[in-house]
């Protein structure tokens, strides 16, 4: 699943015929993606089957796992300068 940027346009929207290659990078190692795409299935699951607020920002939790897990990168991460991924 990867993840496309667009640059902008001297109008100011998205160029949808130019996306920018490369994308964020991976820092998140295989095990911590692994376990981070199945406990965010999970939690997102709960969260569906909770309903209402919380089980809204449960399953925004679980969303932003899977996120995580499937493309490797991790913003907090990139904020802290770690990487497990080497």
């Amino acid at each position: 699943m990867a993840v496309e940027h667009y640059q902008m346009t001297h109008q100011g929207v998205r160029d949808l015929n130019n996306p920018l290659r490369g994308g964020p990078k991976v820092n998140v190692g295989p095990i911590e993606r692994a376990a981070s795409s199945v406990g965010g299935a999970v939690l997102a699951g709960l969260g569906l089957g909770k309903g209402g607020v919380a089980g809204l920002l449960l399953a925004a939790a679980g969303a932003a796992l899977v996120y995580r897990g499937q493309t490797g990168h991790c913003s907090l991460y990139q904020a802290a300068g770690v990487n497990t991924a080497k």
